[in-house]
């Protein structure tokens, strides 16, 4: 199955992106350089070619430049945690400094001090700082709550490739939402000064419209990345490879496979949006604005993984 034909796979809409995006790139790489992940972690070229300010500008296409900025400065330490829980997995001896990290990370996000000169830690503190002061403290506890998840997440992955096991089809489902979109959600409300019931946020179906929106950004990224990850030593956390594994397919079978799955959880998601129950008029408006904003950072992402920087087939 051609690249040109997966890369196409996303979800409906109009490619979007904030007027912001160019100082988003040159400010979101001056923050890299000033807590030393550039060129601590990796090169500034990585960064640069990475374009998070973009990803940022896609994702978040009616915020303001300070909250855009804090968007593109949160997904390139996302990004540069995840480079690191990859290579965390090279031996014992490295999981085992990074199991540490990420030990570390989750204190600091649990509130408690904790003193630590790694420059990602310091540079979580500062994310952390900023959120701080423009979220609400139930949004912030549930940001909170998706990072830390996100963290418990990435021992799954270092614990996987050490051990050299592929997870079950059940199993990928159940851990892959875990692995970065939900981080990005809280941000909608944040940024949109929405004034929500904690009670909505909560309810069933607006939790199944995030897993929904979720999983689809999470399956267009396995489309997407395939071809780079076909290359490494060990196969990534994959719906394609598990499918093509645990259903006995072909590659280009277990591809179709998961085209059809988006296909499926992108119906699900328009029913599910026939589904919301009516709070008033005021709510509803404001319910209408959140689900709208998620499904514009899975776009976003998509667009951004594709067209702005063709990343998992240069990087």
């Amino acid at each position: 199955m051609s690249n040109a034909l997966i890369s196409c796979v996303t979800i409906p809409g109009k490619s979007r992106i904030n007027s912001c995006y160019e100082d988003t790139q040159n400010d979101t790489l001056k923050w890299v350089q000033k807590f030393d992940m550039a060129p601590r972690f990796k090169p500034l070229s990585w960064y640069s070619r990475a374009r998070f300010g973009f990803q940022a500008a896609r994702e978040y296409p009616d915020a303001s430049y300070a909250q855009v900025t804090l968007a593109g400065d949160l997904l390139s330490w996302l990004f540069t945690v995840d480079d690191s829980c990859d290579r965390g997995s090279a031996d014992e001896g490295t999981a085992l400094e990074m199991r540490r990290q990420l030990e570390i990370f989750t204190t600091i996000l649990s509130g408690k001090y904790i003193e630590d000169d790694n420059s990602l830690s310091i540079a979580l503190k500062d994310i952390l700082h900023r959120f701080r002061e423009i979220s609400s403290p139930f949004l912030y506890r549930k940001y909170c709550m998706h990072m830390t998840d996100y963290l418990n997440e990435c021992f799954f992955e270092i614990d996987m490739q050490i051990d050299g096991l592929m997870p079950s089809i059940g199993r990928y489902y159940k851990e892959r939402p875990y692995t970065g979109f939900y981080i990005m959600f809280p941000l909608v409300a944040i940024f949109e000064k929405l004034d929500l019931p904690d009670e909505v946020y909560d309810h069933s179906v607006i939790g199944e419209i995030e897993l929904v929106l979720n999983l689809l950004g999470c399956l267009s990224n396995d489309l997407h990345s395939i071809a780079r990850e076909a290359k490494l030593e060990k196969p990534g956390f994959n719906l394609i490879f598990i499918a093509q594994k645990e259903l006995n397919l072909s590659h280009d079978a277990a591809v179709q496979y998961v085209i059809n799955e988006h296909k499926k959880h992108l119906r699900r998601f328009k029913q599910l949006r026939r589904e919301l129950p009516h709070w008033g008029e005021y709510i509803d408006e404001q319910v209408d604005r959140y689900i709208d904003g998620l499904y514009t950072i899975v776009r976003g992402y998509d667009d951004w993984a594709v067209i702005d920087t063709g990343r998992y087939d240069n990087m």
